[in-house]
């Protein structure tokens, strides 16, 4: 009988380091035939192509948390790499920020798709910097993915107040009793606690809140929505930190590819909470239209407005400014 394919599940809030985990982790394991499943809240991927590597199979799904609106095409997906005859070690889902956990593995649970798959483990990625501001911002999600994750990764460690750290530690062990912690930098960590570790075990607690969720289903918070900023014009350094620094707490995630003025590379965007990071882009990826894909994610977006102070800071003529797509 062949070994049945393990599953993980990566959750937590945005711009928690998600991706950043899932590229150390292809790097640690470069011998594994790894299927990716990605899954974004808006509509136009960009986390497929901060994956650094082409050598795995990766599905996207756009536009939707995979707990809700795209879980048939979520399912489908997976359906799909079973199916296509390739060999694979290692099927990861790198859940939307906006996902809860617990719907995705009850698609496992439910069914076994024809005994192919296993669900290892459920892995929660905590932002320690931003965390209180998480929790602001949507506590229920965050509690969501928090509470039957079998390991929690406390990211930025060296970004956040050592004094603080004990706090957050003592709020995910208020919520989550059984997982273990494990502090991190940049996401880094052993891959020997992340491939074919049998953590996942079904509770009666996780029984009873998967009939629960079945019964009851699930809402987003409509005013949580998200939209993509495009323009062919680069941006000015200093005016595009000085909006991208400015914005409210409504927006939660900024991340996208960007060209600037004075420089021919493209360049990977990434804010979460008040950290601004703007990096040259390592996936090889070569845009002949040198065009410009950001994401915005909050509550109650004015995207008119948006636009209009994205395209002040570019070098696009007057006449076509705030040209609102």
């Amino acid at each position: 009988m062949s070994k049945l394919i393990p599953i993980t599940i990566l959750t937590g809030f945005l711009g928690s380091g998600k991706t950043t985990l899932l590229n150390n982790i292809l790097r640690q394991f470069p011998d594994k035939k790894i299927a990716i499943v990605e899954n974004e809240f808006w509509s136009e991927g960009i986390d497929a192509d901060i994956i650094e590597t082409s050598r795995e199979e990766i599905v996207e799904i756009n536009n939707g948390c995979i707990c809700c609106t795209v879980r048939k095409d979520f399912i489908d997906a997976i359906e799909r790499l079973l199916s296509s005859g390739r060999h694979i070690d290692w099927i990861i889902i790198e859940a939307s920020g906006m996902s809860e956990p617990l719907p995705i593995a009850q698609s496992f649970l439910m069914q076994d798709m024809g005994g192919r798959v296993r669900l290892d483990s459920i892995i929660c990625v905590v932002d320690a910097v931003n965390f209180t501001e998480k929790l602001m911002q949507d506590v229920w999600t965050v509690v969501e993915q928090l509470e039957f994750a079998d390991m929690i990764i406390l990211n930025k460690v060296d970004l956040a107040p050592k004094e603080f750290l004990p706090t957050v530690h003592s709020v995910i062990r208020k919520v989550n009793h059984h997982g273990a912690i494990i502090e991190a930098s940049h996401a880094e960590v052993d891959g020997r606690y992340l491939f074919d570790t049998a953590r996942f075990e079904l509770t009666n607690d996780i029984e009873k809140e998967i009939i629960e969720h079945e019964s009851q289903g699930h809402v987003h918070d409509s005013s949580i929505t998200s939209f993509l900023y495009t323009t062919e014009y680069v941006f000015d350094t200093q005016k595009l930190a000085l909006f991208l620094g400015g914005l409210d707490q409504d927006i939660f995630r900024v991340k996208g590819f960007i060209f600037l003025e004075g420089y021919t590379e493209r360049f990977l965007l990434q804010k979460a909470g008040a950290r601004l990071v703007t990096e040259v882009d390592k996936s090889g990826f070569v845009d002949p239209q040198r065009k410009t894909k950001i994401v915005f994610i909050g509550k109650n977006l004015d995207q008119a407005l948006l636009w209009k102070r994205a395209d002040e800071c570019t070098n696009r003529p007057a006449s076509v400014l705030f040209n609102f797509q």
